[in-house]
């Protein structure tokens, strides 16, 4: 009996990953032919509507997977001990960015210890195949096994620049940004300072606790500076009330400890970065595409969920972050001097019979954000520019040699001006401006399990109130119109007054007048009713 030859139509079986997946399904909503597609991908038609199908499950598992994973995985099957996944995955992240050495045996051992945490199954054994199982759903391909501490590897370094200068083929200097966050202790003063020494024995005043964390973002040619965004306690404190939220000069969020987390950059990145830079680009005739580079910390989402049309983020290598984040190259460092000059300037004025511990704990909120604010306008661009210099060394103008700047001289000439601190050397300046952390908040073994059992609370607004948050008290219009005709005289007589500056006065001068009839003609209408 002859066996019929071989159909030439018979396909191998070809297993897809899920990113091509993706790219599939991108396309028949573009509306690509399923024929076409089968063909391009080596699939049949029938797969492809079964993916069409399971779209939503697809986009969902992707988009809280990394990029590298869903590079490598074909399948959305999770493990059986999801949970425990995800709480494994959060800690080794954790410990990975601060650069500590992980090992297989080190991983067994702490997923035993978090799932005793989460009253998990006692026959769990944290086995072998486990580990080798969950080293592959999240893309890990080895662990470092020396004693040695992760650091800034500049070999690594060497050959990512070769790797980013392809990312970055297509875009221009004014479409590459950067965005990173810092922690501002912003009552902290010298540790030399007598109000320093007075305020650790100060009765209900702790100045580790007065922080906010602060996020500064810019494109490579410092054309494009963001507003910060400023992220407190306390959803909307006293000293913004009667205040028009949307009049601040930052992005003002709240978290329970201050800290950034992966809802709030998700809303940062859709409601600020993604409008902000495509008016930017449309404003200078730019193709509507921008590049944003991130560190891969927890309180980033993934690569996946910080996409918008042709904007996107991108992860910086770990081991490279703080050797080639333009943002860790000083700009954060100045953008806090500047804040801290600011504060010193307000302390040693010589308004009031009040003592500089005093003047501290009468500052709120409010008066930190407008001087953050402030700081972050006086960040040079030259400073911008060159922070770009490890990264993009291409740059023209990250050659240019700058000289050197004075902020560090101008900030120890305010600091010996303080009680305590007459003899102050850099030294004290430099100790005073490294109080900050970065930002990012440290998971405990407790907060990992709470946040995966959905007890945390840290996402909740606080009401609790900070020393000198006094309320903003509602102007009067008639008060208001006064003393805008005044400041409108002062600044029209003023030699240093442009004409920008009178038109401005003229019409905030304007709409109090305004406002004030409308007051007026609305009470003599209420009273002639009544």
């Amino acid at each position: 009996v002859s066996v019929p030859p071989a159909t030439a139509d018979k396909r191998k079986h070809k297993s897809c990953t899920l990113k091509e997946k993706l790219e599939v399904l991108k396309r028949l909503h573009k509306g690509e032919s399923a024929t076409q597609l089968s063909k391009e991908f080596g699939v049949g038609k029938a797969t492809i509507s079964d993916w069409k199908k399971n779209r939503g499950k697809i986009e969902q598992f992707c988009t809280t997977t990394s990029e590298k994973t869903i590079e490598k995985r074909s399948k959305t099957t999770v493990s059986s001990y999801e949970k425990l996944d995800e709480a494994l995955f959060l800690w080794f992240t954790q410990e990975r960015q601060k650069g500590i050495p992980i090992t297989g045996p080190l991983i067994q051992e702490k997923v035993l210890q978090l799932n005793k945490l989460m009253d998990g199954d006692v026959s769990f054994t944290a086995s072998c195949g486990f580990l080798d199982r969950w080293k592959k759903r999240h893309g890990i391909r080895q662990l470092t096994i020396t004693g040695e501490k992760l650091s800034a590897d500049n070999e690594a370094a060497v050959e990512y620049l070769e790797e980013f200068k392809c990312i970055i083929s297509s875009y221009s200097p004014q479409q590459v940004y950067n965005a990173d966050e810092t922690g501002l202790n912003f009552k902290a003063l010298p540790t030399k300072s007598l109000a320093s020494q007075e305020e650790r024995s100060a009765p209900g005043f702790k100045m580790d606790k007065q922080r906010l964390t602060v996020l500064a973002c810019s494109n490579a040619s410092a054309t494009n500076k963001l507003p910060l965004m400023v992220i407190g306690k306390s959803a909307k404190p006293r000293c913004f009330k009667n205040m028009n939220m949307n009049s601040l000069p930052v992005f003002y969020r709240n978290q329970k400890k201050a800290w950034m987390d992966r809802s709030l950059f998700k809303e940062w990145f859709d409601k600020q970065f993604v409008p902000k830079v495509k008016a930017f680009n449309k404003e200078n005739g730019l193709p509507p595409r921008a590049l944003l580079l991130i560190d891969n910390a927890q309180s980033h989402p993934e690569e996946m969920q910080l996409v918008c049309d042709d904007i996107k983020a991108i992860f910086l290598p770990p081991n490279v972050t703080s050797i080639l984040q333009p943002m860790d190259q000083g700009v954060l460092q100045a953008l806090k001097q500047n804040y801290r000059k600011m504060l010193l300037r307000s302390l040693l004025e010589d308004n009031e019979e009040l003592t500089i511990l005093d003047k501290l704990m009468k500052m709120n909120i409010k008066d930190v954000i407008y001087w953050v604010a402030e700081a972050w306008e006086n960040t040079c661009k030259k400073s911008l520019q060159k922070s770009w210099k490890n990264l993009w060394p291409e740059l023209e103008f990250v050659q240019t040699v700058f000289p050197p700047t004075k902020e560090n001289c101008e900030l120890l000439q305010l600091v010996k001006r303080m009680p305590g601190c007459e003899n102050a050397e850099e030294e004290c300046v430099e100790e005073w401006t490294a109080v900050d952390d970065s930002g990012h908040e440290e998971y405990t073994d407790e907060d990992i399990v709470a946040a995966m059992q959905g007890t945390s609370a840290d996402l909740d607004a606080d009401d609790s109130e900070e020393e000198g948050d006094a309320p903003t008290d509602v102007v009067p219009h008639t008060a208001t119109a006064s003393a805008l005709d005044l400041a409108l005289r002062y600044v029209e007589q003023h030699a240093d007054a442009t004409p920008t500056d009178v038109m401005f006065m003229r019409r905030w001068r304007n709409i109090a007048s305004s406002s004030r009839f409308s007051s007026l003609r609305q009470k003599e209408i209420t009273d002639f009713i009544s």
